[in-house]
């Protein structure tokens, strides 16, 4: 009786076994047998149908085909070759053990080797740029990136530009397929796609007559709307570089116009914070305001404004040789005296925000009235 390993590959299904080894079982059960084992079993293949668990009407049908050993293992999808094995013993079936055991080991190796190849190759992710390769072989991820870059190639010189300040300056991450993709690719719009569906988070279309030209570029732009859409999410970004004819569905985005830029604000900025993730700390955020430079900006813009105080205070300490014509300089020192208090009134009631500054001339004013000063004076002061 040959002996087997019950932690071999034996514990596969019949149904993995070749054509050929099927072949030699059904010639060696197919031919029926006379004689019984000792527990009542017959020693052809109705005897392994019976302990199977197959009913008489199974059995009769089995028998009016030409192969009906190939026919019960059709049926039987969950029978494995250590259950196979262990029958044909109790059956006194040695001689098919020896002779088929050898061919069903091998048989059943390859066909796990082969299954374990498949899962193998679709456990590992697919491998698109050269990022990827680097980052897979350290932690065995893929990169994610901020923003997949689509472009005219007749525009790589902006498109640079934008690589130097997003990722130098900045230390975003972008994709650009003529950088970044590894080559040997089949299917080039599949690793796009796949690429914009799962590892990017926005799409940055640069928007120019030759990028208009190219269809592949307006493939990509209605996938990344459609799926936006579908996510409910921003997911493109459009940049115009130079004026062109937007497509429909395009129009009505809030876009990045490098061609309208003015002094209010800063397109390079726009860019950076319009692409920022909203889901980084907020000690990681690129959008990050700097309050002190929101300060020195507000200086530059309104000097007046924040400076206002200051330029009373100086007026307050020339004001004896500021009176104008209309004003007298003989003034008794009593009244002068009295004018400078005043005066500094003026001074610490003098409003920030200039849409006060109608109602406090009204109430300095009166009070100029009650005090005797020059109403001159105070219009003086008041601007």
């Amino acid at each position: 009786m040959a002996s087997f390993d019950n932690n071999s590959h034996l514990d596969g299904y019949l149904c993995s076994l070749r054509t050929t080894t099927l072949a030699k079982l059904s010639n060696m059960l197919n031919p029926a047998k006379v004689l019984l084992t000792d527990d009542g079993h017959l020693r052809d293949w109705r005897g392994l149908a019976e302990l199977m668990g197959c009913d008489m009407l199974v059995i009769q049908n089995l028998e009016k085909t030409s192969n009906p050993f190939a026919g019960l293992i059709s049926q039987a999808k969950d029978l494995t070759a250590n259950q196979l094995i262990e029958y044909l013993e109790k059956m006194d079936r040695y001689d098919v053990v020896d002779d088929t055991i050898a061919l069903m080991e091998n048989d059943l190796y390859l066909a796990s080797r082969q299954t374990n190849l498949q899962e193998t190759k679709q456990d590992i992710p697919q491998i698109v740029t050269i990022g990827d390769q680097e980052q897979f072989s350290e932690d065995g991820t893929l990169v994610q990136y901020d923003a997949f870059v689509l472009y005219a190639r007749e525009d790589q010189e902006f498109v640079n530009t934008v690589v130097k300040k997003i990722e130098g300056e900045y230390g975003m991450k972008l994709c650009l397929k003529d950088r970044d993709f590894i080559a040997g690719l089949p299917f080039e719009h599949q690793a796009v796609t796949e690429l914009i569906s799962n590892r990017c988070r926005f799409v940055l279309p640069i928007f120019s007559p030759n990028f208009l030209n190219s269809e592949d570029n307006k493939f990509v732009v209605n996938f990344s709307e459609a799926l936006g859409i579908e996510r409910g999410c921003r997911k493109i970004v459009p940049c115009v570089y130079q004026q062109c004819d937007l497509p429909k569905s395009v129009r009505y985005y809030t876009r990045l116009d490098f061609t309208r830029q003015n002094p209010y604000w800063d397109f390079w900025d726009k860019m950076k914070k319009s692409l920022a993730d909203p889901s980084a700390p907020p000690s990681e955020r690129t959008d990050k305001i700097n309050i002190s430079t929101t300060e020195n900006n507000t200086e530059q813009k309104y000097p007046a404004r924040l400076s206002l105080k200051g330029d009373l205070s100086e007026k307050s300490k020339s004001y004896p040789e500021n009176v104008p014509p209309t004003c007298s300089k003989s003034s008794s020192s009593g009244e002068q005296k009295e004018n400078k208090l005043v005066h500094e009134e003026v001074v610490q009631e003098m409003p920030e925000r200039g849409r006060e500054t109608k109602h406090w001339l009204k109430k300095m004013w009166k009070k100029s009235k009650k005090k005797s000063v020059d109403k001159q004076k105070v219009k003086v002061l008041a601007f």
